[in-house]
């Protein structure tokens, strides 16, 4: 009875978790880039309650065992690229494939983004909304028309026509994207899960996307869903722990 308890309150604080998890992810539905994470859950310690005769091998005996519950392996990240939101605005960039902008953080340090709604500051480089710097060739005056192809090169329109080369974009690249920490604001850390950046222009693989946003790739059908059965099954525990404390209050009450 006892572990019965045990084991139903591991399934609310699990199914609590995955609740959390999927609110996370719906109220990030309109964040640009943004990842869905997904819970992964693992069975505890099974622990021998009795023995029973093995029919293959006559004479010998077989443990019978009850497992202890529930909890959380892993909150996996999935990578998946989101769909493209169609801005028209000259500084919004997309990565399509793998990938990550390169972002110098104010204490020297880099971080990782894929949201790509940057802004021009007052020398000519682009920032993120933070205002932490992205790791991009200066930009001219702002009267140029700017243009970025898909293998990352810059190029710069004066209002005469002139072309000029600024630069090429380089992204960083991840063994496992999943294993990025993730700091708010659209940004990430590398990690020793993740591995360390590989930086290289955009590959046969990535292409960059101007005048476009990443969207979130949220599934909002598939989180409700996910949200209903967390909830169907937070009750049944809620209502099993419920069972069991009534069935330990009646054999307490036995001897009065």
């Amino acid at each position: 009875m006892l572990r019965g308890i045990s084991n139903a309150a591991s399934a609310l604080k699990a199914q609590q978790l995955k609740l959390d998890i999927t609110a996370n992810n719906v109220a990030n539905l309109n964040s640009t880039a943004f990842k869905k994470k997904e819970v992964q859950f693992k069975d505890l310690l099974y622990q021998d309650i009795a023995k029973r005769g093995n029919a293959v091998l006559p004479g010998t005996e077989k443990p019978v065992t009850a497992g202890t519950g529930t909890a959380m392996s892993a909150i996996r990240t999935d990578t998946r690229d989101g769909l493209l939101q169609t801005t028209g605005r000259e500084l919004d960039f997309a990565i399509i494939g793998p990938g990550y902008f390169c972002v110098l953080m104010p204490d020297g340090t880099e971080a990782y983004t894929r949201a790509g709604e940057f802004q021009r500051d007052r020398e000519g480089y682009l920032v993120t909304p933070q205002g932490y710097r992205v790791q991009f060739p200066q930009l001219p005056a702002e009267e140029q028309e700017l243009r970025i192809s898909e293998d990352g090169i810059i190029t710069a329109t004066t209002p005469t026509g002139e072309v000029t080369i600024l630069g090429q974009v380089m992204l960083a690249y991840f063994n496992n994207p999943a294993g990025l920490v993730h700091l708010g604001g659209n940004l990430y850390a590398a990690s020793p899960a993740s591995g360390a950046p590989q930086i290289a222009q955009p590959g046969p693989h990535t292409r960059i996307k101007q005048f476009a946003l990443e969207s979130a790739n949220v599934d909002l059908v598939s989180e409700m869903t996910n949200m209903i059965l967390s909830q169907r099954n937070f009750s049944l525990n809620a209502r099993a722990l419920q069972t069991l404390d009534e069935m330990l209050q009646t054999a307490n009450n036995i001897r009065r």
